[in-house]
């Protein structure tokens, strides 16, 4: 499908990626794993081809077609949100255009018989195209995608240009879905949507017949999706046959062994250092001491990640209120003519928890 091939990558004096091959085939879905920073916003990228490694080769198919969702910044306007997810499907509705005209032309009796012909058989290429590519489900599928992504029926005639920044990240996320791509890359898809749409985006890349590769805080999201786990730590990558929980096992595991190997290595090495510093400068033990500082030149120094910090919050102390904290009866609201809440009651005492 696609595979890294010796590639580094660094900005500056930090360096992401050092030498790292790793490879994704059809049907497989990846998740992107690591700490902040560690540099999987910018593997996405080159994957996208939007970026290109210092060194190495990212060895593409002639026939792979990649679609990538960043994590925001993509607008849209000029055209109605049915419209706008339509455009996944541009060549099919071009070739539809092309059958109107021909129907069209067809129907003028003033086209010439040699003419005529040549159309009939442009027309029955193009109609079995059309069929092969599912030219006649296109509405429908338009229109499972942006429900499935939380856009009503209503909303299908707005203008795009009039819907907020969360909300066009969904039209994006559509028109990437709708034209399935062979290579599918999402950074952090979930970040706005509401936990409907999540759920049946989580369903939909279940489903997805090619390769995905994904970004996510997600953990819950990551288990239901992926079938393995990329880890970008240590500048390289780290493969996880498994889901997201099978991942932290695995990786703690891991790290525990790398530790461990670490401390003895440490230990090792300062054992040799102390017999060199003792004998350095005794003639008798010249040889020894030579022998043993060839040695821990030999030694590849084994790297070992930084625990990772835990963030812990620490919140005031506050004047305790009454037994009520909240208390609405027929409640309303709206912005314009859009009523949003409508006769709502609520009460909510002192130590209710509530999640809406």
């Amino acid at each position: 499908m696609i595979q890294l091939s010796q590639i580094s990558k660094s900005f500056a004096d930090r360096v992401l990626l050092d030498r790292v091959s790793w490879q994704i085939t059809s049907g497989e879905r990846a998740g992107l794993c690591g700490p902040n920073g560690a540099g999987k916003t910018t593997l996405l990228k080159m994957l996208a081809g939007m970026e290109s490694p210092d060194e190495g080769d990212i060895i593409r198919p002639s026939a792979l077609t990649i679609g990538y969702l960043p994590q925001d910044g993509l607008t849209y306007s000029g055209k109605t949100l049915f419209d706008e997810a339509s455009e996944a499907f541009a060549d099919v509705l071009a070739m539809q255009r092309e059958l109107r005209a021909i129907e069209a032309r067809l129907e003028d009796p003033a086209v010439p018989d040699g003419e005529h012909e040549g159309l009939l058989t442009r027309y029955a290429d193009l109609s079995e195209r059309f069929r092969q590519d599912d030219g006649f489900s296109i509405d429908l599928r338009v229109a499972t995608v942006l429900g499935g992504l939380g856009f009503t029926k209503e909303d299908f005639e707005r203008n795009s240009a009039t819907f907020s920044g969360g909300w066009q990240m969904r039209i994006a996320l559509a028109k990437l879905l709708l034209g399935r791509p062979t290579l599918l890359l999402l950074d952090e898809p979930t970040n706005h949507l509401d936990l409907e749409a999540r759920n049946w985006l989580e369903e939909y890349l279940v489903g997805y017949p090619h390769a995905v590769i994904l970004v996510s805080h997600d953990r819950y999201f990551l288990d239901a999706v992926v079938t393995r786990i990329a880890d970008l730590s240590l500048k390289t990558i780290t493969d996880y046959p498994g889901n997201y929980s099978t991942y932290i096992e695995q990786r703690d595991a891991r790290l525990e062994r790398l530790r461990e190997s670490k401390r003895r290595q440490d230990e090792d090495v300062a054992r040799v250092q102390a017999f060199i510093n003792r004998f350095r400068y005794q003639a008798t033990k010249a040889a020894q001491v030579q022998s043993r500082i060839k040695m821990l030149e030999k030694v590849e120094p084994i790297d070992v990640p930084p625990e990772r910090k835990r963030v812990r919050f620490s919140f005031p102390a506050c004047p305790k209120s009454g037994r009520t904290v909240i208390d609405l009866k027929k409640a309303r609201k709206s912005y314009g003519d859009k009523l949003v809440l409508n006769g709502i009651d609520l009460h909510i005492e002192r130590g209710d928890r509530v999640a809406l």
